[in-house]
């Protein structure tokens, strides 16, 4: 969930057939979720049909765990953005319900990767170079909050801080998701963003979506581009989500309160869209997004688990996504595996809510 930026690679032609016929059981798979979308108030009948069982989610589930295990993050096999997602990935899951054993453990990893993440130089290194991308203030800002949740802050948060500020000030026409998402970290440490929250609230793409200007969901035969800039809208809205409900840990602040009815809907859509997409990433993030914000997802969720589970690979992994890093296999294992986990119930699609002390409100 800290960004997926990539090259979009075209998709191959589907080949005609029936669905239990090679190559083709993703793609109907995607039609059956398409199908529940529209059927909605009448899938009981569907779930029974389609779903999976607990046991095979929490098989799946293992399977994914297992790959993590045996790939970790480095500055040689993935780099910081990498490391970082990995925290990122054991905090969602510390928050899930389940076993406290579980939880505990997923807590104490995260702790640790952040602690690895703040002693390596190379993050040093990032956090001291000169005018960098919107995504790395993002990135580092994101980074110095985990750290500081985890009980390893970072001797280097105060420049981070500045460099963030400096940063909103100076990008007012930059991508309205990153800018409220730095914003609202910022505010989660205790700084000052710097602009307007009420204004990058305003200029986001929920407050769009809920004034009924949602980013289009081309068709399959649309241009490469046209979807890949869906695909990003979509990631965007999932960053400005997990920052306002902090990984889903926190009610909806007010302000995301009243648009929710809205969000939830299009979240609905975005999910069928990724699932037609074959975006086994960006619809593992929307669903882990939709449970966020308590969006009614009962209906869809035996075809999202379906899905899921049976796009693992043998590996324990989801395969190649489409992105640039060098490790194209990591995130969509991290996200899948814990949309899986925490969508395995129709009961348990929220983390536990907390409101620490002294954690200050957002919007």
């Amino acid at each position: 969930m800290t960004g997926n930026r990539g090259v979009y690679r075209r998709r191959p032609t589907r080949p005609a057939g029936a669905c239990g016929m090679p190559g083709t059981r993703l793609w109907c798979m995607a039609a059956a979720l398409l199908a529940a979308l529209q059927l909605a108030g009448s899938c009981n009948a569907a779930a029974e049909a389609v779903g999976v069982t607990r046991a095979q989610t929490a098989t799946a589930v293992a399977r994914g765990l297992d790959w993590i295990d045996r790939h970790p993050a480095s500055i040689a096999d993935g780099g910081l953005a990498d490391i970082l997602d990995e925290g990122v990935g054991f905090r969602v899951l510390s928050l899930q319900p389940g076993d406290p054993t579980a939880r505990a453990g997923f807590s104490a990893r995260f702790a640790a990767r952040m602690a690895t993440l703040g002693a390596l130089p190379e993050f040093a290194q990032w956090t001291a170079a000169g005018q960098k991308q919107l995504t790395d203030y993002y990135h580092l800002v994101l980074a110095a909050y985990l750290m500081r949740e985890s009980g390893n802050p970072t001797a280097l948060q105060p420049l981070i801080v500045t460099q963030a500020q400096w940063a909103l000030a100076n990008s007012p026409r930059c991508d309205p998701s990153k800018r409220l998402s730095i914003a609202l970290y910022l505010t989660r440490l205790d700084a000052e963003p710097g602009i307007s929250l009420p204004a990058a609230l305003a200029a986001s793409r929920s407050a769009r979506i809920a004034d009924g200007h949602p980013p289009a969901l081309p068709a399959g035969t649309a241009d490469p581009a046209q979807r890949r800039a869906a695909e990003l809208a979509l990631y965007g809205l999932v960053h400005e989500i997990v920052a306002l409900t902090d990984f889903g840990s926190v009610p909806a602040p007010p302000w995301l309160d009243g648009r929710r009815a809205a969000l939830a809907a299009y979240l609905v859509q975005a999910i069928a869209w990724a699932a037609a997409e074959e975006n086994i990433d960006l619809l593992s993030e929307l669903a882990l997004t939709a449970a966020f914000i308590e969006a009614p997802l009962q209906e869809l969720l035996p075809d999202i688990l379906q899905l899921l589970v049976s796009a693992q690979q043998a590996d324990g992994s989801w395969g190649q996504s489409r992105t640039v890093r060098a490790n194209a296999f990591r995130h969509a294992v991290f996200t899948a595996t814990t949309a899986l986990r925490g969508l395995q119930n129709g009961n348990d699609t929220v983390p536990d809510r907390h409101l620490p002390p002294g954690r200050p409100a957002t919007p």
